[in-house]
C-alpha cells in the first residue's frame, strides 16, 4: 500500500482509540444564566451552541478588522485588509444560542509581492427573517500574474522532469527530488545562437489568470435545520495569458541577472496537445470567457459552531452545470463531495481548553463536451465560498505541495487535524482564543473515476496556530513539509 495511505490509516486508527478511551459530551458552564428564547420553529440541539460559548458571545453588532499580511511560497507576502460586519442581535433573538451570527459580511482587498491582487465580498445571511432559508451572495475579482500549471491528468503525481541546464546548455532530462532545484533550473538562461539572444524556462509552469465572479445561493433547512438544500446561479469570465516569446528576467550560472527570451510554457504546449483534446479542454483565451452556472447541493450538517466546531458532522453533496441555454461558452458538468468530521476528544470544565479531533474527506469529478481548462483547479464547495480551493496544492487543500500541483478531472483527498485550544484572554471587551494544531494531509488525481486505486498517493505533515477573536474570526499560520517541498502559509479561516 501506498506510503502517504498507511500514514494516513496510522493516523486514523490513532484517533479513533483516543475517541473510544475519551470522548465525551462536552462539560457547560453553570447555564443559569442563559435565556432560552421560544424558537419560531424546531431546530435539532445538535445546533446549539455550548453554553460557554453562548456566555462568551457578544450581542448585537460589532467590527471585527485587520491588516491582511498573508505569505504564500509562490506569490511572497500581501499587504491588504479585510473587514467583518457582524450582527448577534441580543439574547432574546431565538436563534442567539443557535447560529454564529445572523447576518455576516465581509469586504477586503489585497496585493502580494509578485503583484497577485483581488477584491472580494461575502455576504451571509441564516435563518433570515425569521424563517428556515439562507441567503449568501458572493462577488470577487482576481488577477494571479503567476497562476502555476505542472500539467493535467495522472502524470502529475510523477516527480518533475526537464533538462539538465547545469552545464549552461540543454542537457539531458533529469528527474528533480525538490522542487526549489527543479525551480532553479528553470529559471537559468542558456544562449541561443539561433536567435543571437538568451532564452529561458522560468515561466514554463506559469502563466497569467484573470477571473470576475458572483454568485448568488438559497437554501432552506429541513430536518430541524440539520438537512439543507441548496440552489443559486454563478456567473463566471475567465481570461487568460501565455508567456511563450515573452522578455523576462532569467539568471547566468555565475548568479547574474539577465534578460531572455521564455521558450515554449507547458500549458502553450499541452492545449494543442492529445491529453486536452480527449479530455475536451478549452477556454485558454487572452479575451474573456464566459460561463453561467446553475449549481445545487444536499447537505447534512450537525456541527455546532460554523466559525470553529467542536463536535458535528457536515457532507455535502453538490453540483454545478454549465449549459448554453444560460450563455455559457462551455458546457461541463462538475459533481463533488466534502466530508468534515468533528469530535471533541477532552474539554477542560467552565474554560476555553478543549482537543478537538477534525476530518475531512474531498472528491471532485469534471465531465462535459467543452470544459473550461481552469474547473480542474477549482474543487466546488456551495457551502463555504470565500476560498478557492486549488487541486490539488497549497493553502488550502495539501498544504505541503505547491498549490495546483497535482490536477485532473477526478481527485480525492484527505485532511485530518488535531486542534487544541490552549487559552484564551479578554482585551479591550474583545476575546481572543489561541491554539495549536498538528494535521495531515493527502491525496491523489486520475483521468477518470474508474482509474481511482490505492497506487502513488501524495501526503504530508504540517503543524499550524490558530487564533479565534470573538469566535466568529479565526486566523490560522500553518507550515507543511512534503517530500518535494515545505510550505508556510498565514490566512484567514479553517480549511474545513
Amino acid at each position: 500500500m501506498d506510503h502517504s495511505l498507511r500514514n494516513l490509516l496510522f493516523f486514523l486508527l490513532s484517533f479513533c482509540f483516543s475517541l473510544n478511551v475519551n470522548a465525551q459530551n462536552t462539560p457547560d458552564n453553570d447555564s443559569n444564566s442563559i435565556v432560552e428564547p421560544a424558537l419560531p420553529f424546531a431546530v435539532h440541539s445538535s445546533k446549539r451552541l455550548s453554553d460557554r460559548s453562548i456566555q462568551e458571545k457578544k450581542e448585537g453588532f460589532f467590527m471585527t478588522g485587520y491588516p491582511r499580511f498573508e505569505y504564500d511560497p509562490i506569490r511572497g507576502i500581501s499587504a491588504g485588509g479585510r473587514l467583518n460586519f457582524i450582527q448577534n442581535k441580543d439574547r432574546e433573538d431565538p436563534f442567539f444560542n443557535y447560529t454564529a451570527y445572523r447576518y455576516f459580511l465581509a469586504v477586503g482587498g489585497y496585493v502580494f509581492q509578485n503583484t497577485r491582487s483581488g477584491f472580494y465580498m461575502n455576504f451571509d445571511a441564516p435563518y433570515i427573517l425569521d424563517t428556515k432559508w439562507r441567503l449568501r451572495v458572493n462577488a470577487f475579482f482576481r488577477n494571479n500574474p503567476d497562476e502555476k500549471y505542472f500539467g493535467t491528468g495522472r502524470q502529475t503525481v510523477e516527480k518533475l522532469q526537464f533538462a539538465d541546464k547545469s552545464a549552461g546548455n540543454y542537457g539531458n532530462t533529469r528527474t528533480f527530488e525538490k522542487l526549489d532545484d527543479y525551480q532553479d533550473n528553470l529559471k537559468k538562461a542558456v544562449w541561443d545562437s539561433d536567435r543571437n539572444t538568451f532564452v529561458t524556462d522560468a515561466f514554463y509552469n506559469s502563466f497569467e489568470h484573470t477571473e470576475i465572479f458572483f454568485d448568488f445561493l438559497l437554501e432552506r433547512t429541513y430536518y430541524e435545520g440539520r438537512l439543507r438544500l441548496i440552489g443559486g446561479y454563478e456567473a463566471l469570465f475567465t481570461a487568460f495569458r501565455d508567456y511563450t516569446g515573452k522578455e523576462v528576467s532569467a539568471y547566468l550560472e555565475d548568479g547574474s541577472t539577465v534578460n531572455a527570451i521564455q521558450r515554449q510554457t507547458l500549458i502553450n504546449k499541452d492545449q494543442n496537445g492529445s491529453y486536452w483534446e480527449n479530455q475536451n479542454l478549452t477556454g485558454f483565451d487572452e479575451s474573456f470567457n464566459f460561463s453561467g452556472i446553475f449549481a445545487a447541493a444536499i447537505v447534512w450538517d450537525t456541527r455546532d459552531f460554523e466559525a470553529d466546531p467542536g463536535k458535528g458532522v457536515l457532507l455535502e453533496i453538490s453540483n454545478e452545470f454549465s449549459p448554453s441555454i444560460l450563455g455559457s461558452d462551455f458546457q461541463f458538468n462538475k459533481s463533488s463531495v466534502h466530508t468534515h468530521w468533528y469530535q471533541t476528544l477532552w474539554n477542560k470544565e467552565n474554560t476555553y481548553q478543549r482537543l478537538v479531533f477534525a476530518a475531512n474527506f474531498s472528491g471532485s469529478y469534471v465531465s462535459g463536451s467543452e470544459i473550461n481548462f481552469i474547473e480542474l483547479f477549482d474543487i466546488a464547495r456551495q457551502t463555504k465560498r470565500n476560498d478557492i480551493l486549488k487541486a490539488l496544492g497549497g493553502g488550502y487543500s495539501m498544504r505541503g505541495y505547491r498549490e495546483s500541483r497535482f490536477t485532473a478531472p477526478t481527485l480525492l483527498f484527505f485532511n485530518l487535524e488535531l486542534r487544541s485550544h490552549l487559552f484564551d484572554f479578554n482585551v479591550l471587551n474583545q476575546n481572543i482564543g489561541v491554539g495549536l494544531s498538528p494535521f495531515y494531509d493527502v491525496g491523489g488525481v486520475w483521468d477518470s473515476p474508474s482509474a481511482v486505486n490505492f497506487k502513488k498517493w501524495r501526503g504530508a505533515p504540517g503543524i499550524g496556530g490558530r487564533f479565534s477573536w470573538n469566535q466568529s474570526t479565526i486566523l490560522r499560520v500553518d507550515y507543511a513539509r512534503s517530500r518535494e517541498s515545505s510550505q508556510f502559509f498565514v490566512g484567514a479561516d479553517y480549511i474545513f
